[in-house]
């Protein structure tokens, strides 16, 4: 059996924490749902039926919908974030001690995050005037980091791949001409790698006679997991209609928690409490939040339209991250400490003919990060949408809808200070995003 010793579980902890690299939401969460919405920065989701997207946000709005409905398209986010960083000290000392010895401290980084198109499918059917059912498989938390092997802060950041699937299955009741309800159950497939390096440390221990035989470089593989895993939820929704200009929802997405039961191992000698490179089994519950959001939809001429919303993610829950080998030892713990962060966004459209409707909106996402929690594994920061879209009406039964919209970060400057390394960092994000997305009406 492989104990691991103080070392390998601070390298650990470093290197499961999550990376958000540029998610489009809050931390690792994703907004893109539908390229309509991505339009107008997805405000009042959660009260317009554009779309057979509404099955993502609020199921409550699929009696809206006469006939049947399929929506499928893709969106595309091309993030750039990079980081200016110094090492500042390993184990108290300073890096300028190094400096006769050619280690340099500089930490800085392009290009971190890596683009990646997320894919949506969607189908409302209405049984009558009461009923309507539907389904749709889309991306709500995912993330994409790559840091080069040999990169000197190598124990704080190094490859992350989390993809998530949400499979949902919803039905929606209308109890009369104002309410109507809707329920939905969610299954979510996940399948993450974490990999980080020794960096600095490694460069160091092969300067030392005392750890040179132990074959350490910066690009020593750390620590590095992988797992793929299955997690369930709900959601609910409720439409209230003033008349048909007029509607207000309110959506509810539960928490899901994936419990990961994956392989863990690393490069480092069995002397350092390392694996040598052989493969152990450890687990790691990760706590995706629940969400609530409060939307409004109005038609004030036959043209011209607003929308609001208002969202809260629950990530309050998400306090630490604590894995266990199989015999219930602990491997790591570290503290993350998220706050509940909030979402507020406006929107309008325009229909400047009934072939063709043009949608702008606006948008600011708070991040969950609390101060003295940041890291190069989460540069997240609070960040500004804008937004304009366009649907073009080929027939009355098929459409196109196509989006765009730009993400500002607020500059982020912070300290790390994880496996006796301490570096200081300055973040730089901002993201484009593109959607393109076909309906057709049976």
């Amino acid at each position: 059996m492989f104990k691991l010793n103080k070392l390998t579980q601070t390298l650990l902890a470093t290197s499961i924490t999550l990376s958000a690299g540029y998610a489009s939401a809050a931390a690792f969460q994703l907004a893109e749902i539908s390229t309509s919405g991505l339009g107008r920065a997805y405000a009042g989701d959660a009260a317009i039926a554009e779309n057979a997207s509404v099955v993502a946000v609020n199921p409550a709005l699929m009696t809206q919908f006469k006939r049947p409905e399929v929506s499928v398209g893709g969106i595309y986010i091309k993030p750039d974030v990079n980081l200016n960083g110094k090492i500042d000290s390993v184990n108290g000392i300073p890096m300028s001690a190094y400096a006769a010895a050619g280690v340099k401290d500089d930490a800085s980084h392009n290009n971190i995050a890596k683009g990646g198109l997320i894919p949506n499918l969607y189908y409302v059917h209405p049984i009558n005037e009461k009923f309507a059912v539907g389904g749709g498989v889309n991306v709500n938390y995912g993330l994409a980091t790559e840091f080069g092997s040999s990169y000197s802060a190598g124990v704080f950041a190094g490859k992350t791949d989390l993809t998530t699937i949400n499979f949902n299955l919803s039905g929606a009741y209308r109890l009369n001409q104002n309410w109507s309800f809707g329920l939905g159950l969610n299954a979510v497939y996940a399948d993450a790698l974490v990999e980080r390096h020794l960096g600095v440390r490694g460069t160091l221990a092969n300067l030392s006679p005392a750890t040179r035989s132990l074959g350490l470089s910066e690009s020593t593989v750390a620590a590095r997991l992988e797992g793929k895993e299955w997690g369930y939820g709900w959601n609910a929704g409720v439409v209230y209609e003033f008349n048909e200009r007029n509607r207000i929802g309110l959506a509810y997405h539960s928490h899901v928690d994936i419990k990961f039961k994956g392989d863990f191992s690393n490069q480092l000698p069995l002397a350092m409490g390392g694996t040598a490179g052989a493969v152990i089994p450890g687990s790691l519950t990760l706590n995706l939040p629940a969400y609530w959001e409060v939307a409004g939809f109005h038609r004030l001429t036959d043209k011209f339209a607003v929308s609001y919303s208002y969202k809260q993610t629950l990530w309050s829950r998400f306090k630490e991250l604590d894995a266990k080998g199989s015999n219930g030892n602990q491997l790591f713990h570290k503290n993350e400490n998220f706050k509940d962060a909030s979402r507020i966004a406006l929107g309008v459209s325009y229909d400047f003919s009934e072939q063709f409707t043009l949608r702008t909106g606006i948008a600011h996402d708070e991040s969950p990060v609390q101060k003295g929690y940041h890291s190069i594994s989460i540069p997240d920061a609070d960040r500004t949408w804008l937004s304009l879209g366009a649907t073009y009406r080929f027939t009355p039964d098929l459409s196109v809808d196509v989006g765009y919209a730009h993400l500002i970060a607020s500059d982020n400057t912070f300290t790390e200070n994880e496996s006796n390394v301490k570096a200081t960092f300055n973040s730089k994000s901002k993201a484009d995003i593109y959607g393109l997305t076909l309906n057709y009406r049976f």
